[in-house]
């Protein structure tokens, strides 16, 4: 399910899975497209490469964030059901935080390897007003994981509601 904008509540989706081979000898990038179930639209991408005890996370887009909100919650669902489908009930998924992102990711679950900047997010998002901007550009690209507790909350989602169950 993902957030519709326009109809102002949660919608059904359709995924589908394809292989991006890369060459000289680097992991295929394993990507998910999404589309919206009611309008047949295209709604964006997760692109994975599987490492031995879980995944990283290449690439997430949501090509339609005018339309869409939420995408990041469906991408941490996909993450988690494609590492369960490998076999791996404990998977450590990685990704880096694109500038501007920190703050959205942090408030998701992610945490961050460099343990200052979690302090300093939470620290920033308990002292947020509601509507306040803050973008701490600053921070740059910074690699962040799932911690157990976001893929134990996950994996119950996906008992009740999996997401690629055809794929």
């Amino acid at each position: 399910m993902i957030y519709s904008i326009s109809q102002h509540k949660e919608i059904p989706v359709s995924i589908t899975r394809k292989i991006i081979p890369i060459n000289d000898g680097f992991p295929d990038i394993i990507r998910y497209d999404v589309f919206d179930d009611t309008q047949k639209m295209f709604v964006g991408y997760v692109d994975l490469i599987d490492d031995q005890n879980g995944t990283k996370v290449h690439y997430i887009k949501n090509e339609e964030p005018k339309l869409y909100k939420h995408f990041g919650n469906l991408a941490d669902q996909i993450e988690v059901e494609h590492c369960l489908k490998r076999g791996i009930d404990k998977p450590y998924i990685h990704s880096v935080a694109a500038i501007g992102t920190h703050i959205q990711h942090y408030l998701r679950g992610k945490r961050f390897i460099n343990e200052g900047i979690n302090i300093y997010l939470e620290y920033l998002t308990k002292n947020l007003v509601k509507g306040e901007k803050v973008m701490p550009d600053f921070l740059g690209y910074q690699e962040m994981y799932m911690p157990i507790n976001m893929i134990n909350e996950i994996k119950n989602k996906i008992r009740k509601s999996p997401l690629l169950k055809n794929i």
